[in-house]
C-alpha cells in the first residue's frame, strides 16, 4: 500500500494526495450534523495512550454498604507518576437527580488527583467533592466530576444480576449506560490545576486526556457498583458478563453550552475539524488493491455498521438521520466494497484509490451515508495517531492589526467571509433568537428577541451578522485608509476586524451558519463536538439538548491488567442483539 502523505504543514499536520473537503462543506450545520466517533476520538486515544504506556489501574478502596453509598479509590500507576480517583457516592430519590449546571446534589462526584492520598487529604476531599461549585480544590486536583444513576437501568441491572440473569440487551436500545456523567472540570476552576502547568512531555499535555481518563473510571465505577449491589440483595448474584461489561459505556447529556462554546474558541474548532478531515484525506489517496488486508479490514467494518444502525430501529432522531434509512444506505455502499474485493472494480470500473471512490458514492447517497463510510474509512489511519494528536493544542490568542489598510481587510472578508452573504439580515427570521448566559440556571441559554428577558447581556455568538454589517460599513471608508481610522468612527466594529484578521485564514475557523436564525438547530454543532469526544447513540430531547453514550464497547480496567485492552471499539452491538436480529428476519 503506496502512502501518499508529503510534508507537514504549520501545525505538523501532513499534506494528503486529495484534496481536503472545504469548509463550505466541514463547517456546514447539516455536515455537522452527521459526524460520528473516529479512531482519533479523544476516547479512543485516551485508552491507546494507556495501553502504549502500560499504566495500571487497581481499585485501591471499595467501601459501600448494601445500597451503594460509600468511597471508591482508583489507583493509576504510570511510571514515576501517581494519579488517584477518589469517587464518593450516595442515593438520590429519583426527584432529585438532574442533568443541570443548577443541580445541589449528585450521586456520584469525583477527583482526579496526583500524588498521595493521606487522612487529612481524604477529609478535605470528602469536605469540598461532594459540594462541587461550593467547594474548593486542592493544587494538585486535576479533575473535578459528579454524575447520577441512570434511573431507568441501574435498578434494573441490579435486579436482573441479583436474580442471576444477565441484562436483557432490548432494555437499553440505544442508551446502554448505568450511569450517566453531567460535568466533568479542570483548569482552574475551583482551584484546580491550570492546563498550562502541564509541560509539553506531560501525560495530560494533550487536551482532553485527563478528563476522558476521569470518565473512564467513572464508568468503570457503574459496573463495580452495580455488581456490589446486586450481591447485597443475593451473594450468588450473577457477575456482569465480559461481554456486557464491555458494551455498557457511561452516559452523557449535553445542551446548548457547547455551541458558544465552538464559537468562541474557532482555533479549537480548526483543530477539531483536522482531526476528522485530515486522516479521511490521507486514506482516500492511498493506492490499494483487491488483496491488501485493509480491504477485509473495510469489509468487516462495514457489516459491523449495518448491523449496528438496524439495531437502532426506525425512530425518529430527527435532524439526525433515521439509523434504519442510514443502514440501507450504507448497505449499497457495502455492495460496491464486495465488488471491489472480488474484481478489483467499481461499478465496472478499476479504482487504484478505491476508497476515494467509496468515499464519493456514499456522499452521493446522504450525508448521514458519508458520515458513517467516513468513521469506517478512519480506522486505517492508525499511522497519523501520533501527529494528529500533537496537532490539538492550538494559541488561541488574537490580534488586532490596525495597521493593515481598509483594502486589505475588505479583500479578507471577501476571501474568507463570502459566506456570511446568504443571510438577510433585513429579514427579522434571520434575528429571532439572541444568545445568553442565564443568572439562574448557571449556562448559556438563547431567548426569542422582543420576547424574552436577557438581550441587554447578549453574548457575541453573532459572528455571520457583525461580520455582514462590517462589510458593508466599509464600502463607505477609503481603501487606502489604516484600519485605525476606520475604527476611530467604528470602534464597535473592534470585535469583528480582530475576528477576520485571527481566524479568516484558519481553514475550518467559522461554523457557516446564522446562530440567530429562525432555523438554526444547535443540535447539529453539539453533535460534531460530542463525535470529536468519541460519544455515539445520540439520541435529542429536544431542539436544544441530546443524550448520548461514551465508551460503549471501550477496554476494561481489568483489560489493562490482562493486557487484553485492544482499540477495536466502533460500531458495537449489545450481546446478543446481532442474533435476535438474524432471526427476526
Amino acid at each position: 500500500m503506496e502512502n501518499l502523505s508529503t510534508e507537514p504543514d504549520a501545525w505538523g499536520l501532513p499534506t494528503t494526495a486529495v484534496a481536503l473537503r472545504p469548509a463550505s462543506q466541514v463547517c456546514d450545520p447539516i455536515d455537522m450534523g452527521t459526524a460520528r466517533a473516529t479512531r482519533h476520538s479523544f476516547s479512543r486515544a485516551m485508552i491507546r495512550y494507556l495501553v502504549a504506556q502500560q499504566w495500571q489501574v487497581t481499585r485501591e478502596r471499595f467501601d459501600f454498604d448494601e445500597v451503594g453509598r460509600g468511597v471508591a479509590v482508583y489507583r493509576i500507576d504510570a511510571g514515576r507518576r501517581t494519579w488517584r480517583l477518589v469517587a464518593f457516592s450516595q442515593v438520590l430519590a429519583d426527584g432529585e437527580r438532574q442533568d443541570r449546571v443548577i443541580a445541589a446534589a449528585w450521586d456520584v462526584t469525583l477527583a482526579l488527583i496526583e500524588g498521595d492520598l493521606d487522612q487529612e487529604r481524604m477529609a478535605a476531599l470528602r469536605d469540598n467533592v461532594p459540594r462541587q461549585e461550593a467547594g474548593r480544590a486542592d493544587p494538585d486536583t486535576v479533575i473535578w466530576g459528579r454524575g447520577n444513576r441512570s434511573t431507568r437501568f441501574f435498578d434494573a441491572v441490579v435486579t436482573a444480576l441479583a436474580a442471576g440473569r444477565q441484562p436483557d440487551s432490548a432494555m437499553f436500545e440505544a442508551s446502554p449506560y448505568l450511569m450517566r456523567s453531567t460535568a466533568f472540570y479542570s483548569n482552574g476552576k475551583f482551584g484546580l490545576a491550570d492546563f498550562e502547568r502541564f509541560g509539553p512531555e506531560h501525560p495530560f499535555s494533550v487536551p482532553y486526556r485527563s478528563h476522558f481518563l476521569a470518565a473512564w473510571l467513572m464508568r468503570e465505577l457503574s459496573l463495580d457498583l452495580v455488581e456490589h449491589c446486586a450481591r447485597a440483595i443475593n451473594p450468588g448474584a450473577a457477575v456482569l458478563d465480559p461481554r456486557w461489561r464491555r458494551y455498557l459505556g457511561l452516559g452523557n447529556a449535553t445542551g446548548l453550552g457547547v455551541v458558544p462554546y465552538v464559537i468562541n474558541h474557532p482555533q479549537i474548532l480548526d483543530a477539531w475539524a483536522h482531526l476528522r478531515e485530515l486522516p479521511l484525506a490521507e486514506v482516500r489517496g492511498r493506492v490499494v488493491d483487491p488483496g491488501d488486508p485493509d480491504v477485509a479490514r473495510v469489509r468487516e467494518l462495514f457489516d459491523r455498521a449495518v448491523i449496528y444502525l438496524q439495531l437502532g430501529g426506525s425512530t425518529d432522531i430527527a435532524p439526525f438521520p433515521n439509523c434504519a434509512v442510514v443502514a440501507a444506505q450504507v448497505a449499497q455502499v457495502r455492495e460496491l466494497v464486495e465488488e471491489y474485493a472480488a474484481h478489483g472494480t467499481i461499478h465496472g470500473a478499476r479504482a487504484p484509490r478505491p476508497w476515494e471512490v467509496l468515499h464519493a458514492a456514499a456522499d452521493d447517497i446522504s450525508p448521514g451515508c458519508r458520515g458513517v463510510v467516513a468513521s469506517i474509512l478512519v480506522e486505517l489511519t492508525g499511522d497519523l495517531d501520533a501527529v494528529i494528536e500533537a496537532s490539538l493544542a492550538r494559541d488561541e490568542r488574537t490580534v488586532l492589526r490596525p495597521w493593515q489598510s481598509v483594502g486589505e481587510l475588505v479583500e479578507a472578508i471577501d476571501q474568507h467571509y463570502d459566506w456570511v452573504r446568504q443571510f438577510d439580515f433585513d429579514d427579522a427570521a434571520q434575528q429571532s433568537y439572541f444568545w445568553f448566559s442565564s443568572e439562574d440556571n448557571e449556562e448559556p441559554r438563547r431567548g426569542r428577541r422582543g420576547i424574552d428577558p436577557g438581550e441587554q447581556v447578549e453574548h457575541g455568538t453573532d459572528v455571520a451578522r457583525a461580520v455582514a454589517t462590517l462589510r458593508t460599513d466599509l464600502d463607505a471608508a477609503d481603501p487606502a485608509d489604516l484600519v485605525a481610522q476606520f475604527m476611530l468612527s467604528h470602534p464597535w466594529h473592534r470585535g469583528a476586524i480582530s475576528r477576520v484578521q485571527s481566524v479568516g485564514e484558519l481553514t475550518y475557523g467559522e461554523v457557516r451558519t446564522n446562530l440567530l436564525a429562525e432555523d438554526f438547530l444547535p443540535l447539529n454543532v453539539q453533535r460534531l463536538q460530542l463525535a470529536v469526544y468519541g460519544m455515539e447513540n445520540f439520541v435529542p430531547q429536544s431542539t436544544d439538548w441530546l443524550r448520548v453514550t461514551l465508551f460503549v464497547g471501550a477496554p476494561r480496567v481489568s483489560d489493562l491488567a490482562e493486557g487484553t485492552a485492544d482499540d477495536d471499539w466502533i460500531f458495537v452491538s449489545a450481546p446478543g442483539a446481532a442474533e435476535r436480529l438474524e432471526m427476526s428476519r
